[in-house]
């Protein structure tokens, strides 16, 4: 289905923002995007680098363990790519003035272009984006009033569900998602073969012979039109194998194994924590590998995905040193 693949939801929105003069508290007058902007640039990252990490504070969408990632951008205008492109030799038969101005598109207010990667519900019948919805609004409401209050219709807002039908409206499908892990290869054997034609075919002919029947029961029509049955059941056909193939390409990926979120971090937690095994056993007998090991594996415990594990929103494990890379100068050499 659209938006999910994989076992995630891709959500993509497209928000707009109100027009028209705010007053800010100190009772100075400044435009919505402004607003949005400032609550944008003062919202915490997530700790992905030694300055974030020291600061101490993390994206508040960490607080909800479905999230991957999220993305918050806004737009003013469309970017100007030039002209509409062309063949030059027809432009130049048909004098195509270059010079003279296209239509241009513009947006008569700025958008918030709002997007999200995190867990599907393939069970719930619209994969989950309402239960995330709601449970983000629950751990992350301040933040998402003071962000979407410069936005159109937020002022309705005042639950999860609230929120998530609010989203819906100005949802975009995304038909074009970017997965960021490993996902299996779906099998394709019968789809693109000719099992589905073969499955068409039949469908095809099994409706005209319907249609036969039909038409010499309730029509009393001649059999001269029966000569047309075989043109006609192989378009049927084409056309019913299309739309099997069709339906087919339209279904996500499976889900991969291991690839929501509380599975991540669990496999973070273990990936570095054997790093620093490995890096500890370099010169070690084979006595001392294997009792560290059995030492590593009771730590990490890596079939229990709660505890322990890296929490959301950072970059490494507690207990595990960030490496920061710093410039060391060269000495000059003698003249």
């Amino acid at each position: 289905m659209a938006n999910i693949d994989g076992g995630h939801y891709f959500l993509t929105t497209l928000i707009p923002v109100r027009d028209g003069p705010v007053q800010r508290t100190d009772g100075s007058f400044t435009a919505p995007s402004h607003l949005l902007r400032e609550a944008l640039a003062s919202l915490p990252t997530a700790q992905q680098s030694p300055a974030s990490v020291q600061a101490g504070f993390s994206s508040p969408f960490s607080r909800c363990t479905r999230t991957h990632f999220v993305r918050a951008v806004v737009i003013d205008q469309p970017m100007y790519n030039g002209r509409d492109g062309g063949n030059a030799l027809k432009q130049a038969l048909r004098r195509v003035n270059l010079l003279a101005q296209q239509p241009v598109d513009n947006l008569s207010r700025p958008y918030l272009m709002f997007n999200a990667d995190f867990d599907a519900r393939e069970e719930e019948a619209d994969g989950g984006l309402a239960s995330w919805a709601a449970g983000l609004w629950d751990r992350t409401e301040p933040e998402l009033r003071a962000i979407f209050e410069a936005c159109v219709g937020f002022d309705q807002v005042n639950s999860g569900a609230a929120f998530a039908g609010w989203l819906k409206r100005c949802q975009l499908v995304t038909t074009m998602s970017f997965n960021d892990y490993c996902v299996p290869t779906p099998s394709f054997e019968g789809y693109y073969t000719l099992h589905s034609w073969g499955k068409g075919v039949a469908i095809g002919i099994g409706l005209l012979i319907l249609l036969a029947v039909w038409a010499v029961l309730a029509l009393q029509c001649s059999g001269w039109w029966l000569l047309l049955a075989v043109p006609a059941a192989a378009l049927i056909g084409i056309v019913a194998g299309l739309a099997v193939l069709w339906h087919k390409g339209s279904q996500p990926f499976p889900t991969g194994a291991h690839t929501d979120l509380p599975s991540i971090l669990k496999a973070l937690h273990v990936q570095q924590r054997f790093a620093l095994l490995a890096a500890e056993l370099q010169s070690a007998d084979a006595a001392t590998v294997h009792r560290r090991f059995g030492e590593f594996v009771q730590q990490v415990q890596p079939a229990q995905l709660s505890a322990p594990t890296q929490a959301p929103g950072v970059i490494r494990s507690d207990g595990v040193e960030l490496v920061t890379h710093q410039h060391v100068p060269q000495k000059a050499e003698a003249a």
